[in-house]
């Protein structure tokens, strides 16, 4: 019976460390770092559906492995809704497969979580919420480094 357990033990301490890591907060994860644009960008509200990209909004966000994040958003006038533009300074955070944004300025962006998601052998952010009355569907893809 001891051989049974002894052959075994390290697969069951694997499974119980894997199993104690579970859905904490961990640190940035340093694949993910780098740069990060919008590739989908697409919003929906009472006056219909706006391809934001399309109308000249743009977000691009960098990443640092230290878990600081810079960047800009550049939301184009549409309908009734003025110009917008916003540093997006501030610290990113990872928990699980999810990524959270800690930021001065009021967005979507720090209310928002995102999914990461894997596109070969870069990540895609993608986020789909938004605040009341308006949905908010945004992918933000990592550039490759030259």
């Amino acid at each position: 019976m001891n051989y049974f357990f002894m052959k075994r033990a390290p697969i069951l301490f694997g499974i119980a460390a894997l199993l104690a890591c579970g859905g904490d907060s961990i640190a940035p994860n340093n694949t993910l770092a780098g740069a990060y644009v919008a590739t989908q960008f697409v919003t929906t509200g009472s006056s219909g559906q706006t391809n934001q990209l399309l109308a000249g909004s743009t977000l691009s966000l960098n990443l640092n492995a230290s878990g600081a994040v810079s960047g800009h958003l550049h939301l184009a006038a549409t309908n009734s809704n003025p110009v917008v533009d916003a540093d997006m300074a501030g610290t990113w955070a990872q928990t699980g497969s999810t990524i959270t944004f800690a930021q001065a300025a009021d967005t979507f962006v720090r209310n928002m979580t995102f999914a990461i998601v894997a596109n070969g052998s870069l990540w895609e952010l993608v986020g789909d919420g938004g605040p009341a009355g308006t949905r908010i569907q945004i992918t933000l893809s990592q550039q490759a480094t030259l």
